[in-house]
């Protein structure tokens, strides 16, 4: 199944949501935030299907009254064996969920649905064109997390390796056949805004604001949504026109494993949004020293020779002591022969 695009407004909701909850970074400067256009959301209990809050401002106060001070996102397959509490709603598969941190517990924030008693049907029911909304309508549901899921959610807001998390993304990802001829993103070290180049060009679409708050610095994490976006792009345009650099068509074969490449490049992407949601702060990578092309030894060698001089200096030393004994013998011996001989 293809990555939601729900992600982006997730992502966006944990990491200004916790500037607000740790900095009270105040709304005027992200309410507007132009990723939440065309987006309504709701938040309600999961076992009572109250209305808790009616938009995302008034949700974060909520929490923040309540004590929250974290947010985090997760991997919905961590709730895989965990059953559905309201058979009034059906949960939806989206990638990720929110959490939210309070001192005594954690709340899972998970996207669904409630079912109609009189609507029967398997499908959804389609309105008449003129009635449809423009707006993408979701609802987040509260439940309280049982705590044997603590360890597993700490296990993603443990600090990452993020050097080794670059090799492996380019050893899965860039580095492949199925990469060849991918341009990187000509704006991939400026803040990602997480729009489309059409929606980056209109002047009337409001706060075009990054995901992650511009108040921390965070290239490595910027430049990795804008290559996972656009390589994303890449192979999706592969895959609706199956051709190579010669327009022969791609064999079956061929285009099964693409299909499969895009399917594990959407995995090591929600893998890498939950990283960046929960760890953008401290998203560099450890510079690399080089060593200098002018020095023309090693320090261990030039250590050799430098001692060289002291080993010669030594046996020089050794020779020396044993031309001086060598003469006292002789001369001992000459005066002996001359005693002798009456000399």
């Amino acid at each position: 199944m293809a990555l939601d695009q729900i992600w982006k407004q997730q992502l966006t909701l944990v990491t200004y949501g916790n500037a607000y909850l740790s900095q009270e970074l105040s709304f005027n400067r992200w309410v507007n935030h132009a990723i939440f256009n065309q987006h309504a959301f709701a938040f309600r209990d999961l076992l009572s299907q109250h209305l808790l809050a009616q938009h995302f401002q008034i949700w974060l106060e909520g929490l923040k009254k309540q004590g929250v001070f974290r947010l985090s996102l997760h991997p919905s397959s961590l709730l895989n064996e965990e059953k559905n509490p309201n058979a009034n709603v059906e949960l939806l598969p989206i990638t990720h969920f929110i959490v939210s941190h309070a001192p005594q517990k954690k709340t899972a924030w998970i996207f669904g649905k409630e079912l109609p008693e009189w609507y029967t049907a398997d499908n959804d029911y389609e309105a008449p064109l003129p009635q449809k909304s423009k707006l993408r309508s979701e609802i987040f549901w509260q439940y309280e997390l049982n705590t044997k899921y603590n360890k597993r959610i700490e296990q993603d807001l443990a600090p990452p390796n993020w050097d080794d998390i670059d090799t492996y993304t380019d050893n899965e990802l860039f580095n492949t056949k199925y990469a060849q001829g991918f341009q990187e993103p000509i704006n991939k070290d400026q803040p990602y805004l997480g729009l489309s180049a059409a929606e980056q060009l209109d002047d009337e679409i409001g706060q075009k604001l990054s995901l992650l708050p511009t108040d921390d610095q965070a290239d490595y994490a910027h430049t990795t949504l804008h290559r996972l976006d656009g390589l994303s792009q890449f192979v999706n345009a592969k895959l609706q026109h199956p051709y190579d650099e010669n327009e022969q068509a791609l064999s079956p074969n061929e285009q099964m494993n693409l299909r499969h490449f895009s399917q594990k490049l959407d995995d090591l992407t929600a893998k890498s949004i939950t990283k960046i949601a929960n760890h953008y702060k401290t998203a560099r990578l450890t510079p690399k020293v080089i060593a200098s092309p002018f020095e023309t030894s090693k320090p261990e060698q030039r250590q050799s020779l430098s001692s060289k001089p002291n080993l010669e200096h030594k046996h020089d030393h050794k020779v020396g002591k044993s031309s001086v004994f060598t003469l006292i013998i002789i001369t001992i011996l000459i005066c002996l022969a001359a005693y002798y001989f009456g000399l």
